[in-house]
């Protein structure tokens, strides 16, 4: 923890700097408005009114640091920093308690785990950008935890309370992450082979109360949703708008289109790491928008006097009947997003760092190796497998950016612990005078 923690402070500190554009982008346009007594408003897709362009409860907390420190104010953005310092370090404790679910029995799976989570560069990065990413990162990780106890422990009445609310708060930050708590229940309700004999009632009524909670917290959004836009909308309204920005024909499969003046700009910089830092926000500013190429030119016509939900439901059914008409294309597209989430959005000057795709290399190797060690153990597992998959896939369907696998990468941390730490053991085996037993372990495991 205290690694962890003095990892991001540090980071703040050395890559401080003053930007000439805002870098809160939609979340601080909507918290200034509720500063400024507008509400939960935004300028998007050509009008602007109360809006579900995004998840509440991030743009509220930035709200609230505005009020305190100023409008868009260097000491608003720091302190926003500072609650991701700790918000970081509590994914550190939630990676370690996972592998120990996870994994039991293997406490140097965990130290590596922890240790990957505390010094991994997109994570310790990601302290300084105004995104939700790593609140949801904490968040999906804990929840896993505290299902992962509700199975293995003994009961609580209190848990499925947590987990509850925990799920709830998820959904308040990223609406895509139900995909995760699907998978989460079923993995609560589902016994393992050896429990079968003993199933009770009881997990399911620990799902049931769980449900409840959840709803309970997301419910009075989906009212407010209901009172603003006329219908329901889950969470947010911009599903539609997201398929069409990932699905047309300029779409390289993400929101942007590559510009070779923004990699240009990522290597203006001083030398220092602030000034890094500083010219790939340029950088990334410098990039064009598919907005900006296929809808901003018209002004918006064709989607003026619609409601929000029904703007998006419109670019939707573009995207739609693109896919239908150039299915060979949309395929590409699919597989382009799979690589940018697995490997780097080349479509992002900053993944285009060197450090960025280093670690993703190293990460991505020692993931897959960790996978196949574990797959003779796929209790170990549990539900970290689905849901990284069930993310990627949709990601790869629809749309994807560098920021969205950062959500579901904590869960293959234990993964990547039980690989080190059991490829360590067989290292010290052999150099202690086992080589044939090692040498042959090794291989299994590689194999």
């Amino acid at each position: 923890m205290a690694a962890a923690l003095l990892v991001r402070l540090g980071t703040v500190w050395l890559l401080h700097t003053a930007h000439a554009a805002p870098v809160t982008f939609e979340h601080g346009e909507i918290a200034a408005n509720l500063v400024r007594g507008h509400g939960f408003t935004v300028n998007f897709l050509g009008s602007e009114g109360p809006t579900s362009q995004q998840a509440p409860i991030y743009p509220l907390l930035l709200a609230g640091l505005y009020r305190l420190f100023g409008i868009e104010s260097p000491a608003a953005i720091v302190g926003m920093q500072l609650l991701q310092c700790a918000v970081g370090t509590s994914l550190v404790v939630a990676v370690v308690l996972l592998t120990r679910c996870l994994i039991p029995g293997r406490p140097a799976a965990a130290w590596i785990a922890g240790g990957v989570a505390a010094i991994y560069p997109a994570h310790v990065y990601a302290v300084m950008h105004i995104q939700v990413c790593l609140w949801v990162a904490s968040l999906l990780v804990w929840l896993t935890v505290l299902v992962a106890h509700e199975r293995s422990k003994p009961p609580h009445p209190l848990r499925p309370w947590l987990i509850g609310f925990v799920a709830g708060l998820l959904l308040l930050f990223e609406p895509i992450m139900l995909l995760a708590l699907v998978i989460l229940a079923m993995w609560l309700v589902i016994p393992r082979r050896e429990e079968t004999k003993r199933t009770t009632a009881a997990p399911w009524t620990s799902a049931a109360i769980a449900v409840v909670v959840s709803a309970a917290v997301v419910g009075p959004w989906l009212v407010r949703n209901w009172r603003v836009h006329g219908e329901l909308v889950f969470v947010k309204s911009t599903f539609g708008y997201a398929l069409w920005q990932g699905n047309n024909p300029l779409s390289w499969g993400t929101d942007k289109v590559p510009k070779p003046s923004a990699y240009r700009l990522r290597r203006q910089h001083d030398g220092t790491l602030a000034g890094m830092h500083h010219a790939m926000w340029e950088a990334r500013r410098e990039t064009i928008y598919i907005d900006d190429l296929l809808l901003k030119p018209t002004g918006y016509r064709s989607l003026i006097g619609l409601s929000e939900p029904a703007r998006g439901r419109r670019l939707g059914r573009r995207a739609a009947h693109y896919i239908i008409r150039h299915p060979a294309h949309y395929l590409g597209l699919c597989l382009r997003r799979l690589r940018y989430f697995l490997l780097w959005d080349e479509t992002n000057p900053k993944a285009s760092h060197p450090l960025y795709r280093i670690s993703t290399a190293i990460w991505a190797a020692a993931a897959i190796a960790g996978l196949l060690m574990l797959v003779h153990k796929p209790h170990a597992l549990g539900p970290t497998v689905a849901i990284f998959a069930a993310v990627m896939i949709f990601h790869a369907a629809t749309i994807t950016s560098a920021r969205f696998r950062i959500p579901v990468e904590p869960l293959t941390f234990p993964w990547i612990g039980y690989a080190v730490a059991s490829w360590s053991e067989r290292t010290a085996r052999f150099v202690s005078g086992g080589p044939r037993e090692s040498l042959q372990g090794i291989a299994g495991d590689v194999v």
